[in-house]
C-alpha cells in the first residue's frame, strides 16, 4: 500500500472536538459544530473587532421612554429605602428600570430646589434595586 502525503489535512488537535465529532454527524450538526469552531478560532479581524465592541457599547444609549430611564451622574448611592441603608453604587449609562416613586427625605438638587421624591428602580448592569432620589434620574 502506498502511502501519500495529504498537506490540506489538519490534526484532530487543531481541528478541536466539535469538528471532528461532527465528522459522524448529521449535515445540519455538522453546520452547527463548524459555525462554532470557526468562532472560537481568534483571526485577526475578530481581535480588532474585539476592541472595537467595548467602545460600540459604551456608545449605545439607554432605551428610554415609559419605565426605562437612565442615571444622571456618577457615583450615585442606592438606598434600601428612601434615604436608607446603602444598597448599590449607579453611574450614567448603567440603565435603569423605574417601578413605583415614593416620598422620602427631602434633597439638594443643583440649582438650589429641594424635592423628596425617590424613586424605586433597578440598575439593568448590576441588577441592584435600590431607592435613589428623585434628581439622580
Amino acid at each position: 500500500m502506498t502511502m501519500r502525503k495529504t498537506p490540506g489535512l489538519k490534526p484532530a488537535a487543531v481541528l478541536g472536538t466539535p469538528l471532528l465529532a461532527s465528522a459522524f454527524a448529521s449535515p445540519s450538526a455538522s453546520a452547527s459544530a463548524a459555525s462554532a469552531s470557526v468562532s472560537a478560532r481568534p483571526s485577526a479581524s475578530s481581535a480588532s473587532s474585539a476592541s472595537a465592541a467595548p467602545s460600540a457599547v459604551a456608545a449605545r444609549a439607554c432605551e428610554t421612554g415609559g419605565p426605562h430611564t437612565d442615571f444622571k451622574g456618577t457615583n450615585i448611592n442606592m438606598r434600601s429605602t428612601p434615604g436608607g441603608n446603602y444598597a448599590g453604587t449607579a453611574n450614567q449609562g448603567d440603565c435603569a428600570y423605574w417601578y413605583q416613586t415614593d416620598s422620602g427625605p427631602r434633597v439638594q438638587c443643583p440649582g438650589g430646589t429641594g424635592t423628596t421624591a425617590w424613586h424605586l428602580v433597578q440598575n439593568k448592569r448590576t441588577g441592584v434595586v435600590g431607592h435613589v432620589s428623585a434628581r439622580c434620574l
